[in-house]
């Protein structure tokens, strides 16, 4: 995996494939590798790379915003001599990829949003709240997703609890996604999720002319279903996916019908 200075920070990143350049991205490069690289590497060169405090990218001082993760994006670009591409990505990736679309139109050739929202509802502020002190106690964080509403005991599971005990699931288990950065880079990325709503940008989103597609599980929160539904209506060029019976991590955990999701929705867009 080889490192390159993009502007100033160095990260480390994967490509593979030939074709138009399609960059995945959320957290670890690890997180794409088994799952999507070896399917859309058939048709596109694929770049996925460890974002910024994890893996072996640089951890730089915080805090963050998701404009300094889509500039990343851009860097690692310009780096690379690539000047437009495909950028996607599911959760904090999904996110990452409105900011770069609305910050960096003239080099986005289309928008995966996979798994988020455009903003939090009060339930998921407490939430994000409830990860960082989650982080700082040295425990896993987003085990569970938000509550959508407060009659819920708990928001759903991040992931489909059948996958930890499937062939596909143990495989996961053994793959290092450990992040460089240590709690504090955890804490940044939070917090730069919760500080995250692009509403007063929904007139850019109108008038953005790249296609999008807006993908969600079914089993994700409701309010991150219906928020989706939001989005999606406020570009000028999007698609609306629900993977029925999926969670919040369905890239990884059905990701045959995640790729051709995405892949039917870049063919219909001529990429």
């Amino acid at each position: 995996m080889p490192r390159i200075q993009a502007g100033d920070i160095e990260l480390f990143y994967e490509s593979t494939g030939e074709g138009v350049p399609f960059i995945l991205q959320a957290h670890h490069h690890i997180s794409w590798m088994p799952y999507q690289i070896p399917y859309f590497s058939q048709y596109y060169n694929v770049i996925t790379f460890d974002r910024r405090g994890t893996g072996r990218s640089d951890s730089p001082t915080g805090p963050w915003s998701i404009a300094d993760f889509a500039a990343d994006v851009r860097k690692l670009m310009d780096a690379l001599e690539i000047e437009q591409a495909i950028v996607g990505g599911a959760s904090l990736g999904g996110v990452i990829s409105c900011q770069f679309g609305l910050d960096y139109p003239d080099r986005a050739l289309a928008l995966i949003v996979g798994h988020t929202v455009p903003y939090l509802w009060p339930l998921a502020s407490d939430w994000i709240d409830e990860q960082v002190a989650t982080i700082e106690r040295g425990e896993r964080p987003i085990v569970m997703q938000p509550r959508s509403y407060e009659w819920e005991a708990e928001g759903p599971p991040t992931a489909n609890p059948a996958f930890a005990d499937s062939p596909a699931g143990r495989y996961a288990a053994t793959l290092n996604q450990a992040g460089g950065g240590g709690a504090e880079a955890g804490v940044y990325m939070i917090q730069a999720l919760g500080n995250w709503d692009i509403r007063s940008r929904y007139d850019e989103l109108n008038a953005l002319d790249v296609p999008a597609l807006v993908i969600v599980g079914g089993h994700e929160p409701q309010k991150t279903v219906e928020y989706s539904y939001e989005w999606h209506q406020e570009f000028k060029h999007s698609d609306f996916v629900i993977m029925p019976d999926s969670y919040h991590g369905a890239a990884r955990e059905q990701p045959v019908e995640w790729n051709a999701a995405v892949h039917s929705f870049l063919q219909r867009n001529g990429l």
